[in-house]
């Protein structure tokens, strides 16, 4: 809230457009900015449900990665921000594969250099599906971080539809619905599901579920829940989640296993969703890159 109410990003520097070429015919647009020195690695950045590259969140993680050393690619999912013309088909928590071909992008660009990727909420989702089911494509990155990502669909879902949170669904489906009016060459049949929900678990349902092969939305929550198989990523990777995030709940995170080789899971006591605000910025930004750097010294 503290973004949105404030408008308090940065503005981001001119940067390299990546514009890559699907084989359905569709395509991803992205920006990547390079420090002024040699960069130390390069960090991929995956926004939320809704967002875009251009979301604040993304924007803020700018200039802390470039001041760090390592260059920064902001990617747009399909149908993202401006990237909406772009694609027929829109992004959900199970399209982790359209996420290869930014790897493979920077892969080229940086040569050798080591490559990590962060996920902002739902683009947390995404970026595990990713990494779980294409462990070989996975195994390109040095690590992976996700922020207030939702881990068990379902329950988020159920914590979306909460009293306390009416404000907010209405906004998010408002979101969601802007983005299928926009979509390029949708079937009819799938405007009017996607018009004539009235709350997001009945989007999902009859919406994105549908034009993405899942028979419902709760096998499209099933399918693409995370939590109880995280244990399974074969890369390093970093979870941080707070007490008091009024969307995502915590609970899966505290119900990790804890050992060598897992991933490594920070619960703070406080945060909100994606804020984790203080008097230098956000900490949860120092935090993944102090991490990132930490990773460097394994290599």
């Amino acid at each position: 809230m503290r973004h949105f109410i404030c408008n308090s990003a940065p503005r981001a520097p001119n940067g390299e457009q990546v514009l890559i070429d699907l084989p359905d015919g569709d395509r991803l647009l992205g920006m990547c900015h390079s420090p002024t020195n040699q960069p130390r690695g390069c960090l991929i950045a995956v926004h939320g449900l809704n967002g875009c590259m251009d979301a604040p969140h993304v924007l803020c993680l700018v200039p802390a990665a470039l001041e760090a050393g390592f260059a920064l690619l902001r990617v747009n999912m399909r149908g993202a921000g401006v990237a909406r013309v772009l694609a027929r088909k829109t992004y959900n928590a199970g399209a982790g594969a359209d996420l290869i071909p930014f790897v493979d992008w920077a892969k080229q660009r940086f040569d050798s250099l080591p490559l990590f990727m962060m996920g902002h909420s739902l683009g947390g989702t995404v970026m595990l599906n990713m990494a779980l089911d294409h462990p070989r494509e996975a195994l390109k990155l040095a690590g992976l971080v996700a922020v207030c990502a939702p881990l068990d669909m379902a329950a988020t879902a159920k914590r979306f539809h909460s009293p306390r949170n009416w404000l907010y669904l209405r906004h998010m489906l408002a979101g969601m619905k802007q983005i299928v009016k926009t979509t390029p060459e949708l079937e009819k049949h799938y405007f009017d599901a996607a018009m004539g929900a009235a709350d997001v678990f009945t989007f999902d349902d009859q919406f994105t579920a549908k034009i993405s092969g899942y028979a419902n939305g709760s096998s499209y929550y099933a399918a693409t829940s995370v939590h109880h198989r995280l244990s399974h990523l074969n890369i390093p990777a970093l979870i941080i989640q707070s007490t008091n995030d009024p969307w995502i709940p915590f609970a899966p995170c505290l119900a990790q296993p804890i050992g060598v080789g897992l991933p490594a899971i920070v619960v703070s006591d406080g945060g909100g969703h994606v804020g984790f605000h203080d008097r230098d910025g956000s900490w949860y930004i120092r935090a993944t890159l102090a991490w990132i750097t930490a990773q460097l010294s394994m290599i």
